[in-house]
This record gives structure tokens, sequence and C-alpha cells, in this order.
């Protein structure tokens, strides 16, 4: 999803992978043995379909996505800002209710919806895309539409919802943390920190892939496909496809540093309080309760909490290494 208006398993052989993405357009992508290539956050994009439609003619562009497995709606604009795109005019509308179902907010330019039964033909994908938005932007959904992880996941939607919460819950209860640590104390605030930075852990990878990964990977393969003699090529629109995808990657850097600083924190907060505990300073009472296995309890989640963050991390780098060539 893009909205320019507006506003985590290592691959294998991440500098190799670099190199391939790297080769000159027309070596990579004329070659059927590279018709599937692995991008960082262990996805796969069929560059023959990406050359095929930035190298479609405007004219043939709806018709080459559609032979693609993709189809189309359009979202009309109550009060345009820029001018309609003449291209997406003959493009069937998408219903009030598609786009209640589907979460399409006002600021959105362009959405996919991978094959969910609700929405899609069988077997195919479904691109909403406003009246105003550049053909880049349909471009940049479609190439979207197009990235799938390696090894199969839950559904996109069911991620989002759960990740979100997740986060949510875990940003409200270490607000609360920082206020007054001595929460800590109580073996129900740490049940529930731990629950939560865990809960988290768990979707960071997947949430990251389908997220900011996604969106930095589109625009910079789109930087490498459309140029200057291309007639979808937009330098205004390419230089604010490619700080949106820098924004995506610094934003997937800021929620691990959340869980980072939240895992640290807590570790901390807790060994020196059952340090106060050791030397007399707090006693045991009611909702006051940390013993020596309370405190390797705490200490081995956020261990296991770190360790995933290792991996997290480690991609960021390669996609870091990707799109900064």
């Amino acid at each position: 999803m893009l909205s320019l208006a507006s506003g985590v398993r290592r691959v294998a052989g991440g500098s190799a992978l670099l190199v391939v993405l790297l080769w000159p357009m027309a070596t990579r992508a004329d070659l059927a043995q590279w018709a599937y290539q692995t991008f960082p956050f262990a996805q796969a994009l069929n560059v023959n379909a990406v050359y095929e439609v930035t190298h479609s003619t405007p004219e043939r562009l709806l018709e080459t996505i559609r032979r693609w497995g993709v189809d189309v709606r359009l979202v009309r604009s109550e009060s345009p800002v820029r001018p309609v795109n003449p291209l997406l005019a003959g493009l069937p509308l998408a219903t009030p209710e598609l786009l209640r179902q589907a979460g399409y907010l006002e600021s959105y330019e362009g959405l996919v919806l991978h094959g969910n039964a609700n929405f899609c033909a069988t077997g195919r994908s479904l691109i909403l895309i406003r009246d105003t938005a550049q053909s880049y932007t349909l471009i940049h959904e479609f190439v979207q539409s197009l990235l799938r992880p390696v090894c199969a996941t839950e559904p996109a939607d069911l991620l989002v919802t759960r990740f979100g919460t997740a986060f949510r819950r875990l940003v409200i209860y270490q607000r609360r943390l920082y206020d007054d640590p001595y929460r800590l104390l109580n073996p129900q605030w740490r049940r529930d920190i731990l629950t939560a930075q865990a809960d988290v852990t768990k979707d960071l990878f997947d949430r990251i892939r389908i997220g900011q990964s996604q969106e930095a990977i589109v625009e910079k393969v789109l930087s490498l496909y459309i140029d200057e003699r291309s007639p979808f090529f937009d330098a205004g629109r390419r230089a604010q496809g490619l700080q949106y995808g820098e924004i995506m990657i610094n934003n997937a850097i800021d929620i691990c540093d959340a869980l980072d600083g939240s895992a640290v924190f807590v570790e901390e907060s807790v060994r020196n309080l059952r340090q106060l505990m050791r030397d007399g300073h707090i006693r045991p009472g009611d909702g006051v309760a940390l013993t020596d296995d309370d405190e390797a309890i705490v200490v081995g989640s956020v261990s296991a909490v770190q360790a995933h963050l290792a991996v997290v991390r480690a991609e960021l780098e390669v996609l870091k290494r990707f799109y900064s060539r």
C-alpha cells in the first residue's frame, strides 16, 4: 500500500543476492532462469512480470496487468486535488461495500488485496486504485501484488490485525512502567509485559515483511526498471517513492528499537528491584513478590526476544544494503 499524498529469518546468501539484483536490467530480465528472484525478508518476485509491465505501452498497461492475474478497481475521489488519470477512466468502480470491507482509507492511493475470497476472483489479486493516482503508482501496486513469501504464511490481514493489537498493548504497558518501574514487583505486571513483548516478537519478522520491506523493495525495483526512456517515468514521483521506501525502513527500525528498549528496561529494572529486595530495602507483601527464580524468568524471556530481534535486525541490514545500491 502506498500513500505518498499523506504520508523480519535471514535470506541465505544475502551478499550474493545483492549482486544478482543489481546486474544490468536487460541482463537480468531477459534470462528465463532469473524469472523468480529472492529479496530481503524471504520473498520472491517474478521479475519477468515486472519487466513486461514496466515496458508496456500506456494503452496496454491495464491489459498486461490483468494477464498476470491481477484485477483493478477504481476508487473515485470525492474532492480530487490532482487531475484524474485518463488511463484509469474505463476501470470498473470499487463498490462502497468493497472499500469498507477492505479498509480503504481516504489517504490511500492504492491497496493490494491478495486472493481473499471476499474480494477477489479465485487465484487472482485485486488492486484498488484512486482515480488521481499516477500510472507509476498503479505499477507499484502491481509489483507489490507479485511479492510473495518464500514459505507459506497465514493471511496478511490476520497478521496485521494481531500485530497491531499486540504492539499497541506493548506501548501502553511500557509507558506505565516508565512512569513507575516499581510495578514490576507485581507478578501480574511482569507476566503482562513479558507476554506483550513475546506477542510482538512472534510476528515482527512477518509484519515487516508484508509492510515496510515490501514498500521499500517495490520502490527500489521500480527505480531500476523505469528510467527516463519510459512513458511512465516521473522524476518527482520516483524521488518521492525512494524517500518513502527509506521512511519505511526507518519505521521498521523504530519498531525494533521500541521492542528492544522495552526488553532492556524490564530486565534492568527487575534486576535492580531484586537487588533492593536482597538488600532489605523492599520487603515482600501484598502485590510485591520477586524471587531469584522470578528474575531468571524475566532474563530468559528478554533473552529470547533479543535473539529474535537480532535475526530481524540482520535482515534489515540486508534490506538497507539492497536499497542503498
